[in-house]
């Protein structure tokens, strides 16, 4: 089965301790098991603090990534590409201490040569992004998010072509901002399944998703807004993800950060008790069923058996009427030589009884005839 992680992106408002080890540890004790930290709005965070918040976060069994600093452009002009490459480098470096898994980033606003413009350029700076990466030792992995704006760079598809075009960046599935520039396009699990589909080619072991409500207009996110009060529901993507057996972590990016990363998690092991007590429900039927099976075979068996017993003592009755037939006949034929060596013997007798009164009628001396009276 899939591991699913749910965190919210940001040290979580009701913790008490802001730094970002107070948030780390107050998520776990909330048993949630996953943070972005956000350097979102500017980079506050030394080595020293980010090494320690990797320790804490080992020990916590948290998963941590974390999200660049918003302003990058790197489909600009040189000045601000090169200020997107010192945010982005620098987060890495700190996303690198920390352990954390991904370094979220924004492409920037497209070019006004177009959007094949911007691609090309998005992509020459993400290369050199990643070799800079290499060569300066930061591991954490790269990962492209999608816009949710109309003016932003970053369309579901926009990013996959990107990743497909430097190795080494994944896309980041904001489905927030895929709804809002769909215009609410992600309703159904069927809706969800062919965002993965897109990602088909990448052969991604794992996936990075944000989610939040979201409120949008003409294909453009305003805001966003906690999971209830939007129409981008979360069962659906959980559906999806369990049915394809996945393995993802989800951050919150709600207002209300780990509220509604724990109403995630409670509608996670809702689905999963909806769909357990189906298959256990499924089973049942199943175990019903080949009892059926079962029980209709042994009928059959029986009859069959009853209709072999009633042919084998049919059989046997023709075979006792042929033998008694044929008994029969072999005494009827007995007593027929029987009458016939009698006859024959009778016959014999006569004849010789015959033959001796001849013979003794023959031997027996004639009477001599008697004289006339004169």
């Amino acid at each position: 089965m899939g591991t699913i992680r749910i965190g919210p992106g940001g040290i979580p408002l009701s913790c008490k301790g802001r730094t970002i080890k107070d948030g780390v540890i107050y998520t776990r004790n909330l048993e949630l098991d996953a943070i972005q930290v956000q350097f979102v709005r500017g980079i506050r965070t030394t080595e020293e603090e980010a090494l320690e918040v990797g320790r804490v976060a080992r020990e916590a069994n948290v998963e941590v990534h974390v999200h660049a600093p918003y302003y990058t452009n790197l489909a600009g002009d040189e000045p601000n590409v090169e200020r997107a490459f010192e945010k982005i480098i620098a987060a890495g470096a700190l996303a690198d201490a920390m352990g954390a898994k991904t370094l979220a980033i924004h492409a920037g606003l497209y070019d006004d040569a177009g959007s094949k413009a911007t691609h090309d350029r998005v992509v020459e700076s993400m290369r050199e992004v990643v070799e800079t990466f290499k060569e300066d030792g930061i591991k954490v992995r790269l990962g492209l998010e999608v816009a949710g704006k109309q003016a932003l760079f970053g369309t579901i598809e926009e990013v996959i072509d990107v990743c497909k075009a430097v190795p080494g960046i994944i896309p980041i599935l904001d489905f927030a901002h895929i709804h809002a520039r769909t215009n609410g396009g992600l309703q159904t699990a069927e809706d969800f399944a062919r965002v993965f589909d897109l990602c088909k080619d990448l052969n991604l072991p794992e996936y990075l998703i944000h989610f939040t409500g979201v409120l949008y207009e003409n294909g453009s996110e305003r805001h966003h807004i906690p999971i209830k009060k939007g129409d981008l529901r979360f069962e659906p993507l959980v559906e999806t993800i369990l049915d394809r057996d996945l393995n993802v972590t989800i951050v919150s990016h709600s207002p209300i950060l780990e509220h509604d990363a724990m109403y995630m998690k409670i509608v996670l092991d809702r689905v999963k008790e909806r769909r357990e007590l189906r298959a256990q429900r499924e089973k049942a039927m199943a175990i019903q069923e080949a009892e059926r099976d079962k029980a209709r075979k042994e009928r059959e068996r029986i009859q069959l058996e009853r209709q072999k017993e009633r042919e084998r003592a049919e059989k046997q009755k023709t075979l006792e009427r042929e033998r008694a037939q044929k008994k029969k006949e072999q005494e009827r034929k007995k007593a027929e030589r029987e009458a016939e060596k009698k006859a024959k013997e009778a016959a014999k007798k006569k004849a010789e009884a015959e033959k001796k009164r001849k013979a003794a009628a023959a031997k027996k001396p004639k009477a001599k005839p008697k004289k006339k009276k004169k």
